[in-house]
């Protein structure tokens, strides 16, 4: 065999060679994207999955809210407890009791929040909200007004109860009825503490929709130490 054909059959082997690698690349870039298709599909699908599994949790959740159990037999608020000059004053449900009444049940609960809103403001002493309970018909109202801040200049609310009793309506807009309030209050000349009952008979007017006092006459009034 001459040099020649030695060289000859050799390229052919070297070229065989490189196209049984070449070959060889070919299937394994193949396969590489096969698989990264297959990998891409694979977490398409997890993350559809994901949404489809977050979008049911996320329904779920605001039909839950939407189907929350209604209290039954809840007729009144309770009210909140109170806190003036670093006491705390806890309100009694039974302060705000009334015996057998003629009244709807939904007057008298218009009512005792009316007198619970008295009570509130005599703690904060707001005189805003303590005129809101009154008429603009209430006899010298401005009087009214003026003698209650002279009080709560004098005098720091601890406690305040009251209890609505005798309810009469006269008319569908007028219900008379009786209010006792026990008081307990701090003279803030000398600091003595003073505890008042007083009584009323009561004259509340509807008028624009709410319950208003209209006019009130002192029953008694006894000052305990």
């Amino acid at each position: 065999m001459t040099h020649l054909e030695k060289t000859r059959e050799s390229i052919t082997n070297s070229l065989a060679a490189l196209e049984a690698e070449t070959h060889d690349v070919v299937r394994g870039s193949i396969q590489l994207n096969n698989n990264l298709v297959k990998a891409k599909k694979r977490i398409w699908r997890q993350v559809l999955i994901i949404w489809a599994v977050g979008i049911v949790l996320a329904f779920s959740y605001f039909l839950s809210l939407n189907h929350q159990p209604i209290p039954v037999n809840q007729t009144s608020k309770k009210p909140a407890a109170q806190q003036n000059a670093g006491t705390n004053l806890a309100t009694d449900e039974s302060a705000a009791s009334s015996q057998l009444l003629s009244t709807a049940p939904s007057e008298q609960e218009d009512l005792i929040n009316l007198l619970t809103k008295i009570r509130e403001a005599q703690f904060r002493k707001d005189i805003h909200l303590f005129m809101a309970a009154y008429s603009p018909d209430f006899p010298e109202v401005a009087k009214k007004r003026q003698t209650t801040l002279n009080i709560w200049k004098r005098y720091t609310y601890l406690d305040s109860q009251f209890k609505l009793t005798d309810l009469q309506e006269e008319s569908p807009t007028t219900i008379l009825g009786k209010v006792i309030w026990n008081i307990k209050a701090q003279d803030q000349k000398n600091g003595s503490i003073r505890s008042l009952t007083k009584e009323y008979h009561v004259t509340f007017s509807k008028e624009s929709g709410k319950w208003l006092i209209q006019n009130l006459k002192t029953i008694e009034n006894i000052k305990s130490n």
